[in-house]
């Protein structure tokens, strides 16, 4: 039953007279609905001094503000990550249903530019491919060739790494579109005794920053490495 419903009257009809009648007759009306209180504006009768009770009850309202603030993020984080793990998801099986390795490197350059805002997409294995390499592209570079030790620390630490590249890096990497990537990730590929590198750049540099969390490249970089295994000559 509502407040208008147990005082009998009409919208339009309610008084503060009525209002006062109701909670008097209700003494428990805030006890059931304390939510009521933190919008309540209630001055205290010393004029421009402030109680400690109504310093108390704004703290607690502005504390309370700032929890349904928190709270509206997290329910906005929580929605991000669970389309971000549909779109891993959907890049996976796609990976996994390659039928060689450059069927692999186009869906993965596919995915990250259209899922993952991804600007250019670089792969080099330092390794060889097994069976027949006429048809692949320019991946595969070789276990000894030079530009292997740029990167031997990042394969090494097994963690991928944000924001801005080493100049020589970029320049190996990127080649003439060196100048235009703004930011840029390294995400590291490994396997039994071969070593490799994913860069993902973009022309935006606040896109990819040192701050940024690496959980979700790591899992790509284990899935992408044992994805790429197979292919690998040992």
């Amino acid at each position: 039953m509502t407040t208008q419903k147990k005082i009998g009257l009409e919208p339009q009809l309610v008084t503060e007279e009525a209002v006062a009648a109701y909670l008097k007759e209700n003494p428990r009306f805030f006890v059931d609905h304390p939510d009521l209180l933190a919008e309540l504006d209630i001055r205290h009768a010393s004029g421009d001094a402030v109680s400690l009770l109504e310093r108390q009850v704004a703290v607690l309202r502005d504390r309370n503000r700032q929890l349904h603030g928190k709270l509206r993020e997290l329910v906005e984080i929580a929605r991000g990550n669970e389309e971000l793990a549909r779109r891993m998801h959907r890049m996976i099986l796609n990976l996994m249903d390659a039928d060689n390795p450059d069927a692999v490197f186009h869906a993965l350059r596919e995915h990250l530019r259209s899922d993952f805002k991804a600007d250019v997409v670089i792969v080099r294995v330092f390794a060889k491919a097994a069976g027949d390499t006429s048809a692949l592209g320019e991946e595969f570079v070789g276990k000894d060739v030079a530009e292997k030790e740029l990167f031997e620390e990042l394969i090494a630490g097994g963690q991928p790494l944000c924001g801005r590249l080493k100049r020589k890096q970029q320049a190996y990497l990127f080649g003439s579109e060196r100048d235009d990537i703004a930011s840029a990730v390294l995400v590291p590929l490994h396997g039994v005794r071969w070593g490799g590198v994913m860069a993902i750049g973009s022309f935006d540099p606040q896109r990819f920053h040192p701050g940024m969390g690496v959980e979700l490249l790591a899992n790509m970089s284990d899935i992408i490495s044992l994805i790429l295994s197979p292919w690998i000559a040992a």
